[in-house]
């Protein structure tokens, strides 16, 4: 990964939406296999990468002295909306994490369907006549 701005698009591009977190898991992982040692998944999803370290002459030996160490920890779950009913052609949605519904209206959003297909939309609010 000697260019790291083509994963940070293409991670924040792919779903991620907690408790939903495998299409992001799987490119996570894809892009950390060539770079650690191991390579591990936790129940709950967390994945964990072990590049080990080397002695301070750089030859790997039964040298059990202590090596440099480095954790990078981070989340790779996202806020999101999630569907919750389709009518009349129109998707509802209900919010998953922190998510303000008073900034949605207008924004572009992407719904990823379990059939793999992206389907594009825009937010809009119901017309008043519909509202409870």
């Amino acid at each position: 990964m000697s260019d790291i701005l083509p994963f940070l698009k293409s991670i924040i591009s792919v779903s991620g939406l907690s408790g939903y977190e495998t299409p992001v898991a799987k490119l996570i992982e894809q892009k950390w296999t060539p770079l650690v040692d191991e390579l591990t998944k936790s129940k709950l999803g967390s994945i964990h990468g072990l590049k080990k370290g080397r002695s301070t002459t750089g030859i790997r030996s039964a040298d059990k002295s202590p090596r440099p160490s480095v954790l990078i920890a981070t989340h790779m779950d996202a806020i999101g909306l999630m569907v919750s009913r389709i009518v009349d052609g129109f998707i509802y949605v209900t919010n998953i994490g922190g998510v303000d519904s008073r900034v949605l209206p207008g924004s572009p959003v992407v719904v990823h369907a379990s059939s793999g297909e992206d389907l594009y939309g825009v937010v809009v609010m119901p017309p008043a006549n519909l509202l409870p």
